[in-house]
C-alpha cells in the first residue's frame, strides 16, 4: 500500500457507515505500528469530527498497547534485560508525544559523560562519586520533594526532559546508565523508597541513594537509615533485585501516579500491562 493510499484509507474513518468503519479498521490493523504516525498525524490536523476522533484515537490507543504488550512480553521472556529499553517503551506508553528517539540520544549522552570519566584505577567509592557528578552535577538531576503524586516524576522521558524525578525514577535511570557501563550496581526494591547496592559478587559493599544526589550508605549505617522507613534489615529487605522486578514497580507506579491524577483509562492500561509483564515472568520461570 502507498503512502497516498494509506492516507485516503484514515481519512475513511470518518465515514458513519460501520461496515466501512469495520473493513478499514482491518486494514489498519494489518498495518500495524506503522499506522501510528499517520493516525497521529491525522489526529493533530484540524477539520475532523468526532466520529473520525473516538475512532482513530481508539484505534492508536489499540495499537499503542499491542506494541508495548509485544516488546515487553519478549523482552521478560529474553536473556537481554536491558533497562534503557523497557524505560524508553514505557515513556512512549505513557507519553506519545514524547519522542523515544529523543530520550535515547540524551541517555546515550549521559552514559558517554560518565564513561569518559571512568577508569580502570578507580575504587568503587570513586567509581560513584564520578558517577554522582556527572549524574546529579553536570546533567543537573535532582529529586522532586513533596506535593501530590504526579506520573510526570516518574515518565522517564519526562524527568529526563525536567531533571526532576522521585526515587524510583531517579534511581531507574541511574541503574539503567550502570548497567550499559557495566557496573555491579542493583536495584533494592524498598517499600515507599528505592534505593541501589553496589555489590561485589554476592556481596553488598554500600547502598546508594538516588534521591539523595547519590549519597552513599555503609551496610552498617542501613539498619538506622531502615527504622526512619520501619523496615526490617535483612537479605528480603536489602539484597539486590532483579532489572525486572525493578520495572514491574515503575509499571505499577505509574499506574498508580495516573490514577491519582484522575487519568484512570491510561491508569488502567499500565495495570494491564503489569499483569502482562507478571504472566510472562511466571512463565519464563517455568520455562
Amino acid at each position: 500500500m502507498t503512502p497516498p493510499e494509506r492516507s485516503a484509507l484514515i481519512a475513511l474513518l470518518e465515514d458513519p457507515c460501520e461496515n466501512v468503519f469495520a473493513h478499514v479498521s482491518k486494514e489498519i490493523e494489518r498495518m500495524g505500528v506503522d499506522a501510528l504516525p499517520l493516525l497521529r498525524t491525522a489526529l493533530l490536523e484540524s477539520g475532523h469530527g468526532e466520529i473520525f476522533e473516538e475512532r482513530a484515537g481508539q484505534i492508536v490507543v489499540d495499537l499503542e498497547t499491542t506494541n508495548v504488550r509485544s516488546k515487553m512480553g519478549a523482552w521478560v521472556r529474553g536473556e537481554d534485560h536491558r533497562l534503557v529499553d523497557a524505560l524508553a517503551w514505557l515513556s512512549v506508553f505513557a507519553r506519545p508525544d514524547l519522542p523515544e528517539d529523543q530520550l535515547r540520544e540524551d541517555l546515550e549522552e549521559l552514559r558517554r559523560d560518565i564513561w569518559l570519566e571512568l577508569n580502570d584505577d578507580l575504587t568503587a567509592l570513586e567509581v560513584v562519586r564520578v558517577f554522582n557528578r556527572i549524574f546529579f552535577e553536570h546533567h543537573g538531576f535532582s529529586g522532586h520533594r513533596g506535593g501530590a503524586v504526579q506520573a510526570s516524576f516518574a515518565v522517564p522521558s519526562q524527568v529526563v526532559a525536567t531533571r526532576k524525578g522521585n526515587s524510583l525514577a531517579l534511581g531507574s535511570l541511574y541503574l539503567a546508565m550502570a548497567q550499559e557501563l557495566n557496573l555491579p550496581i542493583h536495584g533494592v526494591n524498598l517499600p515507599n523508597h528505592f534505593i541501589l547496592a553496589y555489590c561485589d559478587d554476592e556481596q553488598v559493599l554500600f547502598y546508594i541513594n538516588p534521591f539523595n544526589a547519590g549519597g552513599v550508605i555503609h551496610p552498617d549505617e542501613v539498619d538506622e537509615f531502615l527504622s526512619h522507613l520501619d523496615l526490617p534489615v535483612d537479605q528480603q529487605t536489602c539484597g539486590p533485585c532483579s532489572v525486572v522486578d525493578v520495572v514491574r514497580r515503575v509499571i505499577s507506579f505509574l499506574g498508580y501516579a495516573f490514577d491519582q491524577q484522575g487519568v484512570q483509562a491510561k491508569g488502567e492500561r499500565f495495570r494491564d500491562l503489569l499483569e502482562h509483564v507478571e504472566m510472562c515472568s511466571i512463565v519464563d520461570q517455568v520455562n
